[in-house]
């Protein structure tokens, strides 16, 4: 009785002793910031700072290569007076780590107050750590939407003559790194024998090049979009019920970037992604005045009304297609199963738009 009680307090402490051991290493091992951190891990994915996808932004930058100690032996710094620079790229994922080098000796030591923008939101961080060490984890954030972000590292208060300096990047194991002049975000959104594709803007583009075809990674037709038209940009001359695959790429500096996500849309009949005989929401009365001073009355849906506004506004920007085509529903009789009128945007003199009173 007293050997089965002694194995089984035996047995407990074994579980016990585990659990502890377990718990502990794993709170050992998990990175914080300022610990050095030669290899990803569990969950994560690290490209150098030499990635293609990273551009490093103005002047007064170093690089340093067969440093030893360093992931790959380089890295890239800020040097001198002028810490003005930016690094830039994109990536999908919901993480993010920065790696760096950090040095307390006088001249060595990097800026105490940087910044990471992330879609537009700013979180600083200290890269002045007073210690000597490469591959210092010195920045990280996690718990962001499943989505392309948008990155901007910068300097606020520099350190002596140093800025920032950047070793590696680590993101979401199955995330992936994208250059910053890479369209992303695109959205297709169908409409009668047209599709309308939106994109997140690229600064510095001249303009844009969107290949469709109707299989997916097989694109047939071109068209060039200027470079303001990123917001609402119309593929006419569609084929109503067919499946259409879109990608889209921009020209910077005379180069045209890698092409952004495929996006899908199937082109219907009726002016929009709903049944136009059957509007929805509020209405308005539309009053289009051509050139030549005739007026042409429509009794439409708000979206209706904002659709042509939105072809209109695309127009005027330099896309989208020379002609719109209306859906008169019953405003006219007749024996019909739809009747349209196709609005030229250069016979356009004015428009009016009356809603209705809820």
């Amino acid at each position: 009785m007293k050997n089965k009680l002694l194995r089984k307090i035996g047995l407990l402490m074994s579980v016990f002793l585990c659990s502890v051991i377990t718990f502990s290493t794993t709170n050992i091992y998990a990175a914080s910031i300022g610990s050095r951190l030669e290899t990803p891990e569990d969950g994560w994915r690290r490209y150098n700072d030499t990635a293609k996808q990273i551009k490093y932004i103005g002047t007064g930058w170093g690089y340093s290569e067969n440093v030893s100690g360093r992931y790959n032996g380089d890295g890239h710094h800020q040097l001198g007076p002028d810490i003005s620079g930016k690094v830039m790229f994109k990536f999908l994922g919901t993480k993010l780590r920065l790696m760096s080098f950090v040095h307390n000796e006088g001249s060595f030591r990097f800026a105490k107050d940087a910044k990471v923008t992330i879609d537009g939101v700013d979180k600083h961080f200290n890269m002045d750590l007073d210690k000597q060490q490469e591959q210092t984890l010195v920045f990280e954030t996690s718990g962001l939407e499943n989505k392309v972000h948008t990155v901007e590292i910068s300097t606020v208060a520099r350190t002596e003559t140093r800025g920032i300096n950047i070793d590696s990047i680590d993101i979401d194991k199955d995330g992936e790194l994208i250059d910053i002049d890479v369209p992303t975000n695109l959205k297709a959104t169908p409409g009668d024998s047209q599709v309308t594709l939106k994109w997140d803007q690229i600064k510095n583009a001249e303009s844009y090049t969107v290949k469709y075809g109707t299989e997916s990674g097989k694109y047939t037709e071109t068209a060039t979009a200027t470079k303001d038209a990123y917001g609402n940009f119309v593929i006419p001359g569609l084929t109503n019920g067919t499946k259409y695959y879109f990608v889209v790429s921009a020209k910077v500096n005379g180069a045209d970037s890698e092409y952004s996500n495929e996006e899908s849309a199937t082109p219907q009949g009726g002016g929009g992604q709903t049944d136009p005989e059957q509007p929805t929401g509020n209405r308005a009365i539309l009053v289009v005045t051509m050139t030549t001073g005739l007026e042409k009355e429509f009794d439409l849906s708000m979206k209706e009304v904002n659709d042509f506004i939105s072809w209109y506004e695309g127009k005027q920007a330099g896309s989208g297609s020379a002609s719109y085509a209306i859906n008169k529903h019953d405003n006219n009789k007749g024996p019909f199963s739809s009747r349209k009128d196709y609005m030229l945007y250069d016979r356009i003199l004015t428009f009016e738009v009356s809603e209705y009173s809820k």
